[in-house]
């Protein structure tokens, strides 16, 4: 047995050993991946610990950080108090709302961006008891379905990589698919995790509203539905946490635009260290509010996935896919490689490595050529960024409610592996299998 497959068969028995001992996964990978990298395989230690996603992880320390400071002060429950006085009734709406706001600012240069959308979102979802995890596959679809445009790096990304590999590729209409495959999406999630009771409690609210209208018309006393709170105050320091999140985004964007280097959770830290800086109390109970504990997934699957990376093994998945003498079969086993490294590694890095390696089934006499199999192929692999063990399911998970953190962990664990398989089985029916004999 080569030490590929012997890599690949720890990297089962971390996700093994956790669900049946509950030992913590990151801190499992972490140490397999010293064990792996330095003892079998001989690598420097240097080497294994350069593959910790110090960038990743830094955006996640950065933007819990900064609306750890935010949720301490109430500034976040004054921002979704006033979000509740604007919605009113249509509560429905909020879902479709945050995925609309989330996707078009994941197409503006980066969709890390959108990370500043997922801890409001998900206070809102507390807020208005609207599932959790519904609010949590939202806010990933809205933030991968915007990172396939054409004007932000993922997207640009694909089109570079089909470019060079000399594929048709049109990056408009693979936005336009992005987006339609992400609406499927989150309708699906919608109705899953409590779309219609959301419907049902506006229709009641609204109806409970015009009865009480009438009652007091008629002289006499409207009843009240629900129990009214207080309004949370904002502070002048909330205010200025309040404004240091547009900041945050505007700063961001004028240094992405203007080649500067700087990584998003970077900018977000600084502008919490400042509003820490201010007041150190409210600093130092913030910190308690940074999910330390999926930073450290996030870090030792990541960290496993680059030991096996520079193994080999994911090119070795690779060439087997093109082993595959069906030519849908092999796209098919090709975008289920994508989609499950995605799920733990970088959507881009996996879609690099294999766009060039379906170039034979492409071209013609391949037999896949003129389809959308390049569509499908960068589809699958972002479908499935709502799990927890990438950057975007981890930041989802971090900014939910300490009450709801685990079972959404379950919950996007459980959906984003499914979409392993759902995805490129929707995606190859949809933009390949149409094709095959025209």
């Amino acid at each position: 047995m080569n030490v590929e497959i012997v890599a690949l068969i720890v990297l089962v028995a971390v996700f093994a050993i956790s669900a049946i001992r509950n030992v913590h996964m990151g801190a499992l990978a972490f140490v397999a991946a010293l064990m792996v990298g330095v003892l079998l395989v001989g690598e420097p230690l240097d080497d294994v610990l350069g593959g910790f996603p110090v960038d990743a992880l830094l955006i996640l320390l950065g933007i819990t950080y900064l609306f750890g400071i935010a949720r301490t002060v109430g500034a976040v429950d004054w921002l979704v108090d006033r979000s509740v006085r604007l919605i009113g009734d249509r509560v429905a709406l909020i879902p479709w709302a945050m995925w609309i706001v989330g996707t078009l600012v994941a197409c503006l240069g980066t969709s890390h961006a959108a990370f500043t959308i997922v801890p409001i979102a998900m206070s809102l979802a507390h807020k208005h008891r609207i599932h959790s995890t519904m609010m949590g596959i939202v806010m990933s679809s809205a933030i991968v379905g915007g990172a396939l445009a054409p004007t932000s790096i993922v997207g640009i990304t694909v089109m570079t990589v089909a470019n060079t590999a000399e594929i048709a590729y049109n990056p408009a209409l693979m936005f336009g698919l992005s987006v339609g495959v992400n609406a499927v999406v989150v309708l699906a999630a919608f109705l899953m995790f409590g779309g219609r009771g959301l419907i049902a409690r506006g229709r009641a609210a609204r109806k409970d509203a015009i009865d009480g209208g009438s009652l007091g018309n008629g002289g006499g006393t409207a009843v009240k539905t629900e129990v009214q709170t207080e309004a949370p105050k904002l502070t002048g320091y909330g205010v200025l946490t309040l404004i240091a999140i547009p900041v945050l985004v505007v700063l961001f964007f004028t240094l992405t635009l203007n080649d500067v280097d700087l990584n998003l959770g970077a900018v977000a830290l600084t502008l919490a260290v400042l509003l820490a800086f201010i007041k150190p109390k409210v600093g130092k109970e913030a910190l308690g509010k940074v999910d330390w504990n999926t930073i450290l997934l996030l870090g030792g699957i990541i960290t496993y996935v680059g030991v096996l990376t520079r193994l080999g093994a994911i090119d070795q998945l690779g060439e087997f896919a093109r082993s595959v003498d069906e030519p849908l079969i092999a796209a098919f086993v090709m975008c289920v490689i994508a989609a499950l490294v995605s799920a733990f590694a970088s959507t881009i890095g996996i879609i690099g490595a294999l766009v060039p390696l379906a170039v034979p089934l492409l071209i013609p006499g391949g037999g896949l050529e003129m389809t959308g199999f390049i569509y499908a192929l960068a589809i699958s692999a972002s479908l499935v960024d709502c799990a927890p063990f990438g950057t975007t399911g981890a930041t989802i998970v971090a900014s939910t409610h300490e009450d709801d953190r685990q079972m959404v962990y379950r919950h996007l664990t459980i959906w984003g592996l499914t979409m392993v398989v759902v995805g490129p089985v929707i995606t190859l029916a949809l933009f390949v299998v149409p094709f095959l004999w025209a």
